[in-house]
Order: structure tokens, then C-alpha cells, then sequence
């Protein structure tokens, strides 16, 4: 109910989208339609609707959590009644292991990879490396951890926002939300850093992986199926 603050203390998001929609388009404009999309944890559609944008493309969105979904059904009602866009309640990894190889030109995320376990996450990674089409794009917005000081630097940045936008309106339970959250993300079994992760995706296959945006803690990675 309160998923509003939770932008309002993430202020860069805009230009996060911005990254998303221009890896979108660049791919999209080099391709005949139509094409394959999956959002991977799609919450209330913020990605889904960058998807969207392009009419090449047909959307499917997986999420386990049903109210996240329910907003997201509002939200996408038209592209939802004329069959653009279909919305899967499941768990990621059980969706993506019942997926054909191939099956998706392109799969984005956003935010949903940093809150799995390293070891789920990995088979997460190798899922999509495996229904992802050859040629096809990977685009996932999300909270790659950087080296040393510079993700401490980024964490104290992120905590402080929180408390800037809590405090005044007296949200003292979301605030103890929020920061516990980021805290257990802290865990070995759970940081996801962004030098291990770009290693690992190489070691799958991807191509052309760079970090297309960062800002703070959040970063924007782009990769290419061969």
C-alpha cells in the first residue's frame, strides 16, 4: 500500500527506466517482429511497461506474490484484454524450468535477482541462459554490489534516503522494513557483486556484458545471447 514512498526514496529510478527503455529499443530496432519477452518478478509492471512500448513485442510477466500481481492486472488491463501481455503467478525458477530452450527473444528484470539466495539465484541464471533465444538480449536492473568502499559509500546513501523520506511522516515500522531488508541483502548468501555476477554470466556464454547505468547501489546490466 505504501509502494509509492518506496520511489520517492529511490529518486534516480526515471533514468534507471530510461537505461531499460534505450537496451530495449536498440535491440527491438535491429530485429523483425514479432518478438518474445519475459519479465522475470515483474511486482506492479514497472518494467513491463518499457516492454510494452514496442509493438514488436509480446509480454509475459511471472511473480509469486499475488497483490503485487492484482496491481499489475489494473495497471496493464489493456494490453492484458487484447492478449500483448500475459501474467503468470508462479515462482521464477519453477516457471523457467518448465519453459522450452529458446522460447524468449529477450528477458529483463528488475529488482527481483538480489532477494534470492546465491545458490537459487545461480539457477535462476542458468534458466535463462537456457530459454533465451540465440541472439537475444538479457537486461536486468537490480543491486550489483561494487568492490570495497565504493558499496559501503552506496549502501550509507540508499539508508540515509530511506530515513529522509520515512522519518517525516512518522513510518517508523517501514522504516525498520526497509533497512532490515537491505542489512540481510549484506549476507554472503545473498550479496549479489557485480564482478562475480558479470564472471559468471560469461562463463554461461553471454556476450557484450557491460554495467549500463549505476547509480548508488543500483546498476543496470545488459548481456547478448550469441
Amino acid at each position: 500500500d505504501e509502494f509509492h514512498l518506496w520511489r520517492l526514496a529511490r529518486p534516480f529510478m526515471d533514468e534507471v527506466h530510461e537505461v531499460i527503455r534505450g537496451a530495449v529499443t536498440a535491440f527491438t530496432e535491429r530485429r523483425d517482429g514479432p518478438l518474445r519477452a519475459l519479465d522475470i518478478g515483474m511486482g506492479d509492471g514497472s518494467i513491463t511497461v518499457l516492454l510494452l512500448v514496442d509493438d514488436k513485442l509480446a509480454v509475459t510477466g511471472v511473480d509469486n506474490e499475488p497483490e503485487m500481481m492484482e496491481r499489475a492486472r489494473k495497471r496493464l488491463a489493456e494490453p492484458l484484454a487484447g492478449g500483448r501481455l500475459e501474467i503468470v503467478l508462479d515462482d521464477a525458477l519453477h516457471y523457467l524450468e518448465a519453459v522450452p530452450s529458446g522460447a524468449f527473444d529477450l528477458i529483463a528484470s528488475g529488482y527481483a535477482l538480489h532477494n534470492m539466495a546465491v545458490d537459487h539465484r545461480a539457477r535462476v541464471e542458468d534458466e535463462i541462459w537456457r530459454v533465451l533465444a540465440p541472439s537475444g538480449l538479457f537486461v536486468n536492473a537490480d543491486k550489483y554490489a561494487q568492490a570495497g568502499e565504493a558499496h559501503h559509500r552506496a549502501l550509507r546513501y540508499q539508508v540515509n534516503l530511506f530515513f529522509d523520506v520515512l522519518l517525516p511522516r512518522e513510518k517508523y515500522g517501514l522504516l525498520r522494513q526497509w533497512v532490515l531488508h537491505y542489512v540481510e541483502d549484506e549476507a554472503p548468501d545473498r550479496l549479489m557483486p557485480e564482478a562475480e555476477t558479470v564472471a559468471r554470466l560469461s562463463e554461461l556464454g553471454f556476450a557484450d556484458l557491460e554495467i549500463a547505468d549505476r547509480r548508488y547501489m543500483d546498476a543496470v546490466l545488459v548481456a547478448h545471447k550469441p
